[in-house]
């Protein structure tokens, strides 16, 4: 499930930040959950954008994750804390009733769009947040698609 968000969105780079997929001066893992929403701030004020991580996780989104989470602030934004993160996105946005069949490959990856920019939102392969910051799917509609299909129907893969 996470490959599906993290190609389109940072190129799978862990340290990625907005408008600089291939960053990897500042290791992300190395800073603490506050430390990444202050640098979000700063990245805000100098590009106006504050997604980071592997699957650019913006400051509002974050802001509702530490809260949803019950997280400090104080716990490292490492590899696994973001792949957290982004499973409970993942869940928010349908992935049990999915996982079941009781929610489509179309509308769960029309839910995933919803969260992730780099996502087509349907089949015209155009991001729900086109346009908004530069923002554009990074991937095909078929290319989702074909994702889920193979992620639902592969039992030795995890979601």
């Amino acid at each position: 499930m996470t490959e599906i968000v993290a190609g389109p969105e940072s190129r799978g780079n862990y340290n990625a930040w907005y408008a600089q997929a291939h960053q990897s001066q500042v290791q992300l893992a190395d800073l603490t959950v506050r430390e990444v929403r202050d640098l979000q701030d700063r990245l805000v004020r100098r590009n106006g954008g504050s997604a980071v991580g592997r699957y650019q996780i913006i400051d509002d989104t974050l802001a509702g994750l530490v809260e949803r989470l019950g997280l400090t602030d104080n716990e490292r934004f490492t590899p696994a804390l973001q792949d957290r993160m982004t499973m409970h996105l993942a869940r928010e946005a349908g992935l049990q009733a999915w996982l079941t069949g009781a929610l489509s490959d179309e509308r769960f990856a029309a839910n995933l769009a919803r969260v992730w920019a780099g996502l087509p939102g349907d089949r015209s392969d155009r991001s729900v947040y086109a346009g908004i910051q530069g923002n554009r799917a990074t991937v095909g509609w078929r290319t989702v698609a074909a994702s889920l299909r193979g992620i639902r129907f592969d039992g030795t893969r995890e979601p």
